[in-house]
């Protein structure tokens, strides 16, 4: 008998090789499935727009790199231009805001900063803290900051918090938007917009967006002189519990009053929203009950050269003339009053903002040319679409 045919020796094991290599094809096809489903939720089927590219180029910055970070909703990002501060004044920031952003949303956005970054101040503008008790429990609020904050014990806490039905669509998108297909068409670009910055490694116009627009009213514009506009209107019930919650956790955390500011962006005042006016007087007044500095700029159009018939967009925001001037003032303020000085950057975040200073002022070009031309209103903002047509002003 050959030696080699020893009967003594185990021959494979044929059903457990099939077995293995069911099992392996079975995983394999999980994997690739969540993969997919991951892949999806992430920068296709979600609720795609200006918002998840903001909050998630938020997280694109390198650790530790931002001066100066600025939470709230809409005025923030209508107003505030990194790429401009930067160019003006030297140092970095970031709006990290959303639209309709609401005050019960600022506890977790305040941890989600701080874990990221280490600025030298914490610019709050105060608009989420006038919404009705409506608005502030409306679900899209919370979502746009929620979706985007990767999963951790911030995101966890946030939802716990305030969801008490469905949590499992705050934790996984995807079973909310799963129906969005229809939107293709016009969110590819922001599937475009969200893959470029991804492989990146950072946003080319750092959040900014407004309206090529200039807004006209038939309406009084108030003036500074006006006695309405020292009349104190309560928050909403919803609004002053949240606000003075979120207070007091900066005072358990120990925030002192030089590392963060309360702010009130400019808007243009008229009865449409003098209560609103109004009630931010009544912030101003809370916060400084605790220790903490606020600043209204809604009435110095004069210091910052803005015109109410030329510079916004609408009655809450500005256009670009007024981001312009806005901006500006803002980074001085903050210099000349905080001491902000600029990180020192490596070579590699250097020329990344200057980049970014590149971009935002092909950007101011692009958005005057369109108002100047009397172009349909469109969104100006850092959609791949928008940003092909905004790259034929780079210098």
């Amino acid at each position: 008998m050959n030696i080699t045919d020893n009967p003594l020796k185990k021959k494979p094991n044929k059903k457990r090789r099939v077995y293995r290599n069911r099992t392996v094809m079975i995983l394999s096809l999980v994997l690739a499935i969540v993969l997919s489903v991951l892949f999806l939720q992430e920068f296709v089927l979600g609720n795609l727009n200006h918002n998840n590219e903001r909050v998630r180029g938020f997280y694109l910055e390198d650790e530790n790199s931002i001066d100066v970070v600025t939470i709230g909703s809409s005025e923030v990002y209508c107003a505030f231009a990194p790429g401009l501060n930067y160019k003006e004044c030297g140092f970095t920031s970031y709006p990290f805001a959303t639209e309709g952003n609401t005050v019960r949303n600022f506890k977790a956005m305040y941890k989600e900063m701080m874990r990221t970054q280490d600025p030298k101040l914490i610019v709050i503008e105060i608009n989420g803290a006038l919404y009705s008790d409506k608005n502030i429990a409306r679900e899209a609020n919370l979502r746009r900051v929620s979706d985007n904050i990767p999963l951790n014990e911030n995101k966890v806490e946030l939802i716990d918090e305030w969801v008490t039905e469905n949590k499992i669509e705050y934790y996984a998108p995807f079973i909310k938007y799963h129906g969005t297909w229809d939107k293709l068409p016009t969110t590819i670009g922001w599937t475009f917009t969200l893959l470029q910055e991804r492989f990146r490694g950072y946003s080319l116009l750092k959040g900014v967006k407004n309206f090529n627009e200039i807004y006209v009213t038939g309406s009084k514009v108030y003036a500074k002189e006006s006695s309405a506009l020292k009349v104190r209107k309560p928050l909403f019930s919803e609004a002053d519990k949240n606000l003075k919650e979120f207070l007091d956790f900066l005072k358990e955390e120990g925030v002192s009053r030089d590392k963060i500011l309360f702010v009130r962006f400019p808007h243009v005042i008229t009865n449409a929203n003098l209560s609103r006016y109004q009630r931010g007087n009544t912030i101003g007044d809370i916060v400084r009950r605790y220790g903490y500095n606020f600043v209204s700029f809604e009435m110095d159009d004069e210091d910052i050269n803005l015109d109410p018939y030329k510079d916004f967009y609408n009655i809450e925001h500005m256009n670009i003339y007024g981001q312009q001037k806005f901006s500006k003032f803002f980074a001085h303020y903050l210099q000349d009053n905080y001491d902000i000085t600029p990180t020192s950057l490596t070579a590699k975040q250097k020329a990344e903002w200057d980049e970014a200073a590149r971009w935002y002022d092909a950007y101011a070009a692009y958005n005057i040319d369109l108002i100047e031309k009397g172009a349909k209103k469109r969104e100006i903002s850092e959609s791949y679409f928008i940003m092909q047509e905004i790259k034929k002003y780079l210098k």
